[in-house]
């Protein structure tokens, strides 16, 4: 259901940077704190129309993998990267994140962004990058968070599904843990938000009550 409402976005008219809170600042930031080198092989599960793989190959200088469950985004990150040149450093899989069909250990980073609180089963998603990556390496969430409980009930104009799907930071941590992931780093960056540029309504009833969250897992 979530892969088909973003093949349907016309996402031409979408700056890269405002698909998920915190955009690639974000995301770069994220890759500096993990400690993403130069030829590192990172996964990038639920990859879209491929920004962060672009941003791995352009600016880290990585090996990368992206895993999408639909073809049409597929298709849209792979004329995306031969239009800068870095198709031929990236391989990209249409698969389910429940099913990763690689390797245990293929890579040093696996990473999922705004992404982990759409997937049916959270815990198997993240039992398969826990599987697929090296031993020491780590696997990097980010997601929106509930703060309030109550937001799971909204309805109207403010309800999507990254929010009915949401955990608490607590929750998501739990579920990394039991995934066998040891979590090293969590931080909550609600402050990605601009809530002046949202709807009245859908800011009244969601502000302060959700957020924004990285989590890093190692595994041991």
């Amino acid at each position: 259901m979530s892969s088909m409402f973003y093949e349907n976005l016309n996402l031409e008219l979408i700056p890269d940077q405002a698909m998920r809170p915190g955009g690639l600042k974000l995301t770069k930031d994220v890759l500096e704190i993990v400690g993403v080198k130069p030829n590192f092989k990172v996964l990038d599960v639920a990859c879209g129309i491929g920004t962060t793989l672009l941003t791995l190959i352009e600016d880290f200088k990585c090996y990368v993998c992206g895993l999408d469950l639909s073809t049409k985004l597929l298709g849209r990150a792979k004329i995306k990267l031969r239009s800068k040149g870095c198709n031929l450093l990236a391989h990209l899989i249409c698969a389910d994140s429940e099913f990763i069909p690689m390797r245990e250990q293929s890579f040093d980073v696996v990473i999922c962004e705004c992404s982990l609180s759409l997937f049916p089963n959270k815990l198997n998603a993240l039992k398969e990058m826990a599987r697929v990556v090296r031993r020491e390496g780590k696997v990097v969430i980010t997601d929106v968070i509930i703060k309030d409980r109550a937001v799971k009930d909204v309805k109207g104009a403010a309800w999507c599904m990254c929010i009915a799907g949401a955990e608490t930071l607590e929750g998501y941590i739990g579920l990394i843990e039991k995934a066998g992931l040891n979590v090293t780093y969590s931080r909550d960056v609600s402050e990605v938000y601009d809530w002046s540029s949202v709807d009245e309504e859908v800011r009244k009833t969601l502000e302060g009550k959700i957020g924004y969250a990285v989590i890093v897992g190692v595994r041991c």
